[in-house]
């Protein structure tokens, strides 16, 4: 009977991109796992078994996959004794390889924060808004199929993104906030700067815009990914 590996526990993660993102590392080295997806949770909790000779693949797979997870650990068996575990390793730290971007609604920023009071377009409110940082906007998307609006409109846009990144977003206490954006030297010693890009996408839906951001290879934060105090990353 040939030597078996096995492996069991469970991985939780900042956003669903990256969930889904470790789904597929799994699901395309073996047809041979058990995956109990809870999308709610970020929870991605594994039985997997295979043949020996596939070990280091297998080894391959939950290293890469620790490097996106916020928490959590896998165990690995050889025929039914402790042989590794895997912890949940993601950096803390901004790594432009491995770039986020921050999508949400209007909607979604009024339910966390409250009513803006403003004069705001239908098509401006029901657009997806984006918050990323500064360094990559070289390779952020573009929304070449952005409906034109009137220079009246955008400008309503920008106020508002302008308003949420300095009130809120760059300065907020996100437990994840360090592995969205870069920190920079300011003015004064031990006193640091961010730097963020931001606009919206007149005419796209949510789900093509995060769509256009992933095809940029950005993983995608939703606004409550990006509040969400339960996946505190620790080294």
């Amino acid at each position: 009977m040939p030597a078996t590996i096995y492996y069991k526990g469970s991985f939780y993660f900042v956003s669903l991109a990256e969930l889904q993102e470790v789904i597929h590392l799994i699901e395309k080295e073996t047809s041979h796992a058990l995956l109990n997806v809870d999308e709610s949770g970020k929870k991605l909790s594994i039985e997997l078994s295979g043949t020996f000779d596939k070990r280091d693949a297998l080894q391959a797979i939950f290293s890469n996959a620790a490097t996106y997870a916020a928490s959590g650990m896998v165990l690995a068996y050889d025929n039914g004794t402790f042989a590794d575990v895997f912890c949940a390793n993601r950096c803390n730290e901004f790594n432009p390889e491995r770039c986020s971007i921050i999508m949400f609604t209007l909607r979604e920023f009024e339910e966390t924060f409250g009513k803006l009071h403003m004069k705001i377009p239908e098509l401006v409110y029901d657009s997806p808004f984006y918050i990323y940082e500064q360094s990559l906007e070289d390779i952020g998307p573009a929304f070449e199929d952005e409906i034109p609006i009137s220079e009246e409109d955008c400008d309503t846009g920008f106020t508002i993104l302008k308003k949420i990144w300095k009130d809120y977003v760059a300065h907020s206490g996100s437990p994840v906030f360090s592995i969205v954006f870069k920190l920079y030297e300011g003015s004064k010693p031990g006193v640091h700067a961010v730097k963020g890009t931001y606009g919206f996408a007149p005419g796209y839906s949510f789900e093509k815009a995060v769509e256009e951001a992933i095809k940029c290879n950005f993983m995608v934060l939703r606004w409550s990914d990006f509040w969400d105090d339960k996946y505190v990353i620790r080294n």
